[in-house]
């Protein structure tokens, strides 16, 4: 099984020297990680055994070139490169990504814009990525999609492949608060791309719960212990918290590097790495120490700040003005502090070799990180890692994904500058065989679980999810073959009956009740459907008697309202009562119903003859998510010795007069006639019953993608209605 890993950078950078093409390993944690797990291939037991990685080369390559280009990074490096031009890429990402997704993504607005031409490029570049893909995506690939630059593409695709999708984020999920100041178009367009994943995972539990939420809130969409129900198949959200090559981290030999720690009278070493970045925490870092410094005098000359600064989005105004407060706030530091034998801070702004950055970790007796918001923060656990003498203190952001597994570590809020000064001054303090127990057994945890762990996890993840929509409703999906064998029964048959359900079959689900009336195309269908006495149409419907009056009254259909409470039969025109019932449990059901519409602003009550419905879709989606159920609970606690059912539909809960359901009424009309083609179609729970009561040569379809108990399923409500149009013209 081949994996299709689709990033915003090909895992090696092209450019151009000389006149000749030369071929660099890209920068940056998805790259490094992922490359270790890559190269594991084969090596554990495992459904992957191939891949390929598809992205940007990292320059504009010419057309003449591309040829040379695709086949050597093939070759070399099993990589499919997207050849986008150095505009377009400068244009989404120093835009959309950069001025409007990091800063909302990392809870700095004040740093986000917003601009049409920054959501297009955006669009067109997750277009371009699609188109791309198609054209390599074999059946049985399975597709996973990092991070943040192409949030659309998932959505993309599933409209043109059944393959397993997965998406991976790498920055955090922001709170809905947040989240919802993205403009409405992007803000929706976003959360339904990502839906178009199998498996959407996040590094941690809070980022899932902050997503499910914003798909709760912007689209209406619920889940259950992470999972989401679509119509044709189910999402899952989950945390997978990535991890690091441990052993690499571990074992490595660093010389030529010096990497042994300070002797007892040298000073000692604050280690500070970090990308240019707002989210960095970099200036609270410095402000931090410097307040240290002001507190504990007894440490001047015998410790020093190394803080290496690695250069990024050098052209963004807001990264240059970063740079140069850090510029002064060092300056000043040292000018303040400095002696002539001693400065406090070693200031490097650059990115430095993998072995010297090893080195680097080993030699410091405290790393100091503190973003103000971070996805994961794999440089923590590097550290941790390469401590191979066991020595060494971590303070970590709580901020960090990294702070849920490091907890050994001295967790610090990095907003308050006081407690990241109290942090240093404890971390210098604690013993060495107190740095040693920690470091064990962070060390322990992170060798368990490594990034080859966290990759399989993810795919076996995203296959077992995959598996669950394929088993629970596509192996049952209405065929063209199937439908054949089906119009050739229609055809065949003497006598027939189709039983259909009115909302999610004949209409769409609709928000208000008006919206729910058929149109005439459907009236017309309906009374082709019923044209001769072979054919008997049965509609099934929770609505009362007198909408469905209105709306079907002229149509030679036989209509049952109220979930069977009463039924009209087309050639006597009259409703009926289909059995004796009584509606005197009103008065000990109407007072509750009244208490919780009081409780929940826009929730509001409809009474009929028989049933009594609960309707809260106006309300807000996220109160009545949770009052629902509590409603639903004590619905049920006094109920169930009166003779009623509480039967529950989109976003309402109806109490009715019980002893009536779907199948008992479907026998109501097999009592007086013997059918040889029968059809029904339900898009609802409560159509289970009539697909279980139905002879076995009936044809039962459910519309969406659910777990059924109907021979077929179909998946989406015009499925069904085209269904039946190709009847009619049988």
């Amino acid at each position: 099984m081949r994996l299709v890993i689709v990033s915003n950078r090909l895992p090696v950078s092209v450019k151009r020297e000389n006149g000749e093409f030369v071929f660099e390993k890209s920068a940056g944690g998805l790259v490094s990680g992922l490359t270790d797990f890559l190269k594991g291939l084969g090596k554990v037991v495992s459904d992957v055994d191939d891949y390929i990685w598809m992205g940007w080369p990292g320059t504009t390559i010419e057309k003449e070139d591309e040829e040379f280009i695709r086949d050597s990074v093939q070759k070399e490096f099993k990589a499919s490169p997207v050849f986008l031009s150095q505009k377009l890429m400068d244009k989404v990402y120093l835009g959309f990504c950069n001025k409007t997704i990091w800063p909302l993504f990392h809870y700095f607005p004040n740093y986000a814009s917003f601009e049409n031409e920054f959501w297009d490029e955006y669009k067109r570049l997750n277009e371009i990525f699609c188109d791309e893909v198609l054209k390599v995506l074999k059946p049985g690939d399975i597709l996973w999609v990092h991070d943040y630059h192409l949030m659309l593409l998932p959505g993309m695709l599933r409209e043109k492949v059944n393959n397993p999708i997965g998406f991976f984020l790498h920055i955090p999920f922001p709170s809905f608060e947040m989240y919802r100041l993205f403009p409405k178009e992007s803000r929706g367009a976003i959360l339904e791309g990502l839906l178009g994943s199998d498996l959407i995972g996040f590094h941690t539990y809070d980022y899932a719960q902050y997503f499910l939420r914003s798909i709760l809130r912007i689209l209406g969409k619920e889940n259950h212990m992470g999972t989401i129900d679509l119509p044709d198949r189910v999402v899952k959200v989950g945390s997978f918290p990535m991890g690091i090559e441990y052993d690499k981290f571990h074992n490595m030999d660093v010389s030529p590097f010096p990497s042994k720690k300070p002797g007892p009278d040298e000073p000692r070493i604050i280690l500070s790495v970090d990308r240019l970045d707002y989210s960095k925490g970099i200036i609270n870092r410095l402000q931090g120490f410097e307040i240290f410094l002001k507190n504990h005098p007894e440490w001047h000359g015998k410790v020093f700040l190394n803080m290496i600064v690695v250069p990024s989005r050098t052209g963004v105004t807001s990264y240059q003005k970063i740079k140069r407060r850090l510029d002064e706030l060092v300056g000043s530091i040292n000018g303040n502090f400095g002696k002539v034998n001693w400065t406090p801070i070693i200031y490097q702004y650059t990115s430095l070799p993998h072995k010297e950055l090893i080195a680097q970790y080993r030699m410091s007796d405290v790393s100091l990180i503190t973003p103000l918001r971070d996805g994961m923060n794999l440089v923590a656990k590097e550290y941790i890692a390469s401590l191979n003498d066991y020595k060494g203190v971590l303070i970590l952001s709580e901020f960090t994904g990294a702070a849920k597994e490091l907890s050994e570590t001295i967790i610090i809020n990095p907003n308050n500058v006081n407690e990241i000064a109290d942090a240093i001054a404890e971390a210098l303090t604690i013993p060495a065989e107190e740095q040693i127990r920690r470091n064990k057994l962070m060390q322990k945890r992170l060798k368990r679980y490594n990034v080859t762990k966290w990759a399989n996890d993810y795919v076996d993840s995203l296959l077992d999810i995959s598996r669950v929509s394929s088993f629970t409703s596509k192996a049952k999906i209405l065929k063209q073959e199937t439908r054949e064998e089906l119009f050739q029964h229609y055809i065949k048959a003497k006598n027939r009956i189709i039983i259909v359900n009115y909302d999610g079959t004949l209409v769409p689900l609709a928000k208000e009740p008006h919206e729910a009336s058929p149109s005439q195309d459907l009236l017309k269908l309906l009374g082709n459907l019923n044209r001769t006495d072979k054919t008997d149409i049965v509609i099934i419907s929770g609505r009362s008697k007198e909408d469905l009056d209105k709306w079907l009254g002229n149509t030679p259909v036989n209509i049952t309202a109220e979930h069977g409470s009463w039924i009209r039969e087309y050639k006597e025109k009259k409703w009926k009562l289909f059995k004796p019932l009584s509606n005197e449990w009103k008065t000990e059901v109407l007072p509750i119903l009244e208490l919780y519409t009081d409780r929940l602003p826009g929730a509001y009550i409809e009474e009929r003859d028989y049933s009594l419905i609960w309707d809260y879709h106006k309300a807000d989606i996220e109160q009545s998510s949770f009052l629902s159920k509590e409603v639903s609970d004590h619905l049920l606690s006094i109920t169930t010795n009166i003779g009623v059912q509480v039967l529950y539909g989109r976003r309402l809960i109806e109490v009715s007069s019980s002893g009536i359901n779907k199948g008992e009424l479907a026998m109501h009309w097999f009592s007086r006639k013997k059918y040889d083609f029968v059809l029904a179609i339900g898009a609802g729970w409560t159509d289970e019953l009539l697909f279980q009561t139905l002879p076995d040569h009936a044809w039962t379809v459910r519309v969406g993608m659910l777990k059924t108990d109907a021979r077929y399923v179909l998946k989406k409500q015009e499925d069904a209605l085209n269904l039946l149009k190709s009847l009619d013209k049988q």
